[in-house]
């Protein structure tokens, strides 16, 4: 049926991307758009699998950039999903779309989140602490870095004979996975707020 519409923002490699897009059809959503503010990896996976992407480079775009985003974002989407984006989004687009932009994060917020706080200084972060557990977490976005609501959860436990790196990998199959989860919970919530 496909009546839960995904609008996906990205700055990287694509890789919950992807797997968004390859759980589409198991769980009845359909991604209608990729926004990315660079050249970057996610362009190749929308390529790969023939979906509309768009590349406002906001370099060159400045102050216009969330304007354009928020002209660009479709009408029909259900959900927004910030998938390694770098961007922190401007207040008007998060009001207009509050309860629907949820972030993926590779830590166990409000640990090891906010500004700064993200790709492998985030496992050196959680390292350096001796944590005994790191994760991955997916929240609503509101006006705070890493702020908004908990919607899930997933940890493991750090094995400190591993580089930050190794750990990251570790942890992002497990973003990639929870991300799904989310997704599959907020389209029946949501659906049925319609």
């Amino acid at each position: 049926m496909n009546n839960f519409k995904i609008t996906v923002c990205a700055s990287g490699g694509g890789g919950n991307f992807e797997f968004l897009v390859m759980k589409q059809k198991l769980f009845d959503y359909k991604i209608n758009l990729l926004i990315v503010d660079r050249d970057c990896g996610a362009i190749h996976k929308a390529k790969k699998y023939d979906l509309p992407c768009l590349f406002l480079n906001k370099s060159e775009l400045r102050d216009q950039f969330f304007n354009k985003m928020n002209e660009s974002i479709p009408a029909d989407t259900n959900l927004i999903v910030l998938a390694g984006f770098m961007p922190i989004l401007d207040s008007f687009i998060i009001s207009k779309w509050e309860g629907k932009i949820i972030n993926t994060h590779p830590s166990l917020l409000p640990k090891y989140g906010g500004k700064g706080m993200y790709g492998v200084k985030v496992q050196e972060a959680v390292m350096s602490a001796r944590e005994e557990y790191a994760g991955c977490t997916v929240h609503f976005v509101n006006n705070m870095i890493d702020g908004g609501d908990i919607i899930l959860q997933r940890r493991i436990k750090v094995n400190y004979s591993e580089t930050p790196w190794q750990l990251g990998g570790r942890i992002f199959a497990e973003e990639n996975i929870l991300l799904v989860e989310a997704v599959r919970l907020l389209k029946s919530k949501l659906l049925t707020q319609k």
